[in-house]
């Protein structure tokens, strides 16, 4: 009698946490995981494309000689920073609201540093002339 009461009670137990699991999405591979991941695709896209269009712009400032090497490489290693951000946040496979909000900020620190240092009066040497500026 006792087993019986107890196999019964901990099959309503299981029906009931399956049933609750389902209604709020916690099934394996359900449509909670499913936009996870669409949601951490999104955030890594929008990363991604900030992160070559400020490398575009840096490019550019070196190219324009707006930017001497010392800043380039000091941009750069912002860059580099920023992408072992998103490497560090990458490695439970997802990118949450928090991390994005994170990384997100990071780039807007990135592309202001580039546009300060792309305008702040400081070139590179051209053709071993010194700038008037320097």
């Amino acid at each position: 009698m006792k087993n019986t009461l107890m196999t019964t009670a901990l099959g309503i137990l299981a029906l009931g946490l399956t049933a609750t699991g389902a209604q709020a999405g916690w099934t394996h591979g359900g449509d909670g995981h499913r936009q996870a991941h669409q949601q951490t695709r999104a955030y890594s896209q929008q990363i991604d494309a900030r992160q070559a269009q400020q490398m575009e712009r840096i490019q550019s400032g070196m190219h324009g000689r707006h930017l001497s090497r010392t800043e380039f490489r000091e941009l750069m290693g912002e860059q580099h920073r920023i992408r072992a951000m998103e490497q560090r946040f990458r490695a439970d496979g997802m990118i949450d609201a928090r991390e994005f909000k994170r990384l997100n900020h990071a780039l807007d620190l990135a592309s202001h540093n580039i546009k300060a240092e792309k305008h702040d009066r400081q070139a590179r040497y051209a053709h071993g002339h010194p700038s008037r500026f320097n």
